[in-house]
């Protein structure tokens, strides 16, 4: 799990970069990142200052990662999608929020090896029990995960529509325990790096990347120009 660590970084600074240099279409998806980023920065909640974010060639995504770690929660089915249902070239990143200063939020970036991620998180996920639901009333009622569906369609009436969900794990100090370890090794292994020269590189490997893009459109162009004039 050797890495590269960025520590006390302005981390919206640096995800813009990123997606400027990597994500090529559906770049707003990024103005959703950036407003649940500066709300989670400002939490009470540990966890929601440990985030997993990726930036693909079309869009982006911002998920807790303690979500991610609950098989079957919609950001487990998110975060793995990707490396199962595409080839994708995905840049991810593991976000650790510290601070809000001079109005940007600091703290620490992971570079990920997202394929490799996903594949580690699988073993390691955790089931998940029941839900707490908070509906339009302001009520929260925990129900099992395996029946939220119906038991939420017989609340409705009395309780209005469902705001939030919340997983709960059928064993919370495991996947406690799960997270603790994954982020201790993950920065204890990690280098602290430059930013500056992560993003450089990345720039240019991007630059080499849309090169040989078009050097492959342009050659296919040539071949399919001679085959024409071969036709005639």
């Amino acid at each position: 799990m050797a890495g590269v660590r960025f520590e006390d970084v302005d981390l919206l600074g640096a995800l813009s970069r990123i997606v400027d240099l990597h994500t090529q279409h559906y770049k707003e998806d990024f103005d959703l990142d950036k407003e649940l980023i500066s709300k989670l920065a400002v939490s009470d909640r540990s966890e929601d200052k440990q985030l997993l974010w990726m930036s693909r060639p079309c869009g982006t995504y911002t998920l807790r990662e303690r979500e991610v770690y609950l098989d079957g929660s919609h950001e487990n089915k998110v975060w793995r999608f990707y490396q199962e249902q595409t080839n994708d070239p995905v840049l991810a990143y593991a976000i650790s929020l510290k601070e809000v200063r001079d109005g940007k939020i600091f703290g620490n970036l992971y570079p990920l090896n997202y394929r490799e991620h996903v594949e580690r998180m699988k073993k390691l996920t955790c089931p998940i029990g029941n839900v707490a639901v908070a509906f339009a009333d302001g009520n929260v009622i925990t129900i099992p995960y395996q029946e939220r569906r119906q038991l939420m369609n017989r609340f409705m009436p009395e309780h209005g529509a469902p705001k939030t969900m919340t997983y709960l794990p059928e064993n919370e100090p495991e996947l406690m325990m799960i997270l603790k370890r994954e982020r201790f090794k993950r920065s204890y292994h990690a280098t602290a790096g430059n930013l500056e020269e992560y993003l450089d590189k990345l720039e240019k490997t991007t630059l080499r990347e849309k090169l040989k893009r078009a050097k492959t459109v342009v050659s296919t162009q040539e071949v399919s120009s001679h085959k024409r004039g071969l036709e005639r």
